[in-house]
């Protein structure tokens, strides 16, 4: 996620908000909900852990409406290439 430098803002039902910030190459996490996003999801929390482990695919999940997006396009679709750095380096329980 190099050069991508942005706020994705998630509002998980069931969650206490959060929001993830990535800058020159790195990614923190931070509580709570941040004045200005550049891209906000929204949803169930069991449809982002889907998205995140593979089970669901994101332009599915998109156009079935299992969740929300705002800000740009390309931004959501740059943000499904983290489930893949996800996927590649963290084991989740079957």
């Amino acid at each position: 996620m190099h050069e991508w430098d942005r706020v994705v803002q998630f509002s998980l039902s069931g969650e206490d908000p959060f929001y993830l910030t990535f800058s020159k190459g790195t990614v923190t996490i931070s509580d709570g909900t941040h004045e200005k996003p550049d891209l906000t999801l929204e949803g169930p929390e069991d449809v982002f852990y889907r998205l995140m482990t593979g089970e669901l695919d994101l332009m599915r999940a998109f156009m079935l409406e299992q969740f929300k997006f705002d800000g740009a396009l390309r931004d959501a679709a740059r943000f499904a290439e983290i489930g893949d750095a996800v996927r590649g380096s963290v084991k989740f329980p079957p």
